[in-house]
């Protein structure tokens, strides 16, 4: 039997690694081609590139994983059933739940790593890629700029360097245009050389030249005179200046990566649970402070200290008797704390469902962890079984199954994760609903695959299909008769 076992999960391996790698090799292409226009023509290095890259694969790898997983089951269990060795087995008296046994065993081994891949791993290699992904959009502007070309995608500059440095920021030759119609005189600053940096909050680019001079010139629309040619002018010569250049047009921003180590999809399980006990508490204390203020608001106006509130009966009474213009005081003074409590509350309210919502992602993240290594393992018991009903193997069938399955998995996870994030569904039934949806499907199909019954008749569904189509294509065809 071990030799059958091994026979088996070498039967499988082959077809994971393969479909694995490209799954991971269309998803890498697809991240690609979103930031080509980042990468390509602007001096970011091969090595920037591949690291990029590697970081992308880890990063998709929860999503190539339940694909490979359920497109490697169907294939190896098909092949095995379109060489006749499934058959062979079955007469030998080895049952289906026997053949599937190394497959069990190996997929608890892969969703145990995938638990901790994604809990440890995957928020590691998604903050590197989303810093690294902003460091490249954010790059030093030396590499968007070429010589002795103007770059004017700074509003109200036109930046040029004769020759740019793109390894030490350094430029000759610079010219550089302001031409703000929000200022009186336009600047134009020339230098022999400089530097380029930029401030430590990121909004801004530090330029420090050299040898140069600065003219101010009066824009013609402020201009006065009749003759246009003559202009209002100064001008300023420098061994050394700093111009300081917004850069918020450009949208960049500072990335450290200090400022992602505390998302929630970036921490393991074990902290997260307490993330979410302290949000809990918060909430509960602010929860409870807004309990006790409206069970004081009902006391609209403190109209008499010497008042007996024993009796709530007694009120329209006491108010009948007072002067009328204490009565209009009192009425005035209810409308006010009923109308300040009112706008309080709905200011409270919109509170809560924000910290509801922060409280509910936290959780999304800690069911994520765990919804990646249950996800393989029901995939594996929907294509395992699904291969040997079909009993095709190869790129043909398998593939337009497993997409179509894989699509369907994938639709309802992003569809219950979305449900949750909006507070339709709790993070629990929105994270596991695509689990739950699957679940009863694995256990159909391997109850079809071990009793060989018919409980879901894919030919009679194939035949249903086509009659179908010819159905609505009756009226078409009498048409063209």
């Amino acid at each position: 039997m071990k030799k059958l076992d091994w026979f088996i999960i070498k039967s499988y391996i082959v077809p994971f690694i393969i479909t694995f790698f490209i799954a991971e090799f269309v998803l890498v292409v697809q991240f690609l081609f979103v930031y080509l226009d980042d990468l390509v023509g602007k001096g970011v290095g091969v090595d920037v590139i591949l690291e990029l890259l590697f970081l992308a694969f880890a990063e998709m790898v929860p999503m190539a994983l339940p694909l490979a997983i359920l497109l490697s089951s169907i294939m190896a269990m098909g092949n095995l059933g379109e060489k006749s060795e499934l058959t062979a087995m079955k007469s030998a008296g080895v049952s289906i739940l026997r053949i599937m046994r190394p497959l069990i065993i190996v997929m608890v081994f892969i969703g145990g790593v995938s638990f901790l891949f994604s809990n440890y791993v995957w928020g590691k290699a998604y903050i590197k890629k989303r810093i690294l992904v902003t460091d490249v959009q954010n790059k030093k502007l030396s590499l968007v700029l070429k010589d002795g070309v103007f770059f004017n995608e700074i509003d109200n500059y036109s930046i040029r360097a004769g020759k740019v440095n793109k390894e030490t920021n350094e430029l000759t030759d610079v010219l550089i245009y302001e031409h703000s119609p929000t200022f009186r005189f336009r600047k134009v600053i020339r230098a022999e050389n400089g530097t380029m940096g930029k401030s430590a909050d990121g909004k801004f680019i530090l330029l420090t030249l050299y040898n140069g001079q600065i003219t101010e010139v009066m824009n013609p629309s402020d201009n006065s005179y009749e003759e246009k040619s003559i202009l209002p002018h100064q001008q300023v010569d420098f061994s050394e200046t700093t111009q300081k250049i917004d850069i918020s047009s450009l949208g960049l921003n500072r990335t450290v990566e200090e400022d992602y180590a505390a998302q929630p999809h970036v921490l393991p399980m074990e902290k997260l649970g307490y993330v979410i006990d302290s949000l809990q508490r918060d909430y509960d204390t602010v929860k409870q402070s807004l309990v006790t203020y409206y069970q004081n608001s009902h006391l609209v106006s403190r109209i008499s200290e010497q008042f007996n509130y024993d009796t709530i009966a007694s009120v329209p009474f006491y108010i009948d008797s007072l002067p009328l213009q204490e009565q209009k005081n009192i009425v005035s003074n209810a409308k006010n704390r009923i109308t300040n409590s009112l706008s309080y509350l709905e200011n409270r309210k919109d509170d809560f469902r924000n910290r509801q919502k922060y409280i509910g992602n936290v959780e999304i993240e800690w069911h994520r962890k765990l919804t990646l290594s249950l996800a393989c393992i029901i995939l594996f018991f929907v294509g395992a079984p699904l291969g040997a009903i079909v009993k095709k193997g190869g790129f043909g069938i398998p593939i337009a199954i497993a997409i179509l399955m894989f699509l369907i998995y994938y639709m309802i996870s992003i569809s219950g994760e979305r449900l949750a994030k909006s507070l339709v569904l709790s993070p629990f039934a929105g994270m596991w609903l695509s689990s739950l949806i699957l679940l009863p499907l694995g256990f159909i199909l391997t109850y079809q695959a071990v009793t060989e019954s018919k409980v879901l008749d894919f030919e009679a569904w194939g035949n249903g299909i086509k009659r179908f189509f010819k159905f609505i294509g009756k009226p078409f065809r009498k048409k063209l008769n």
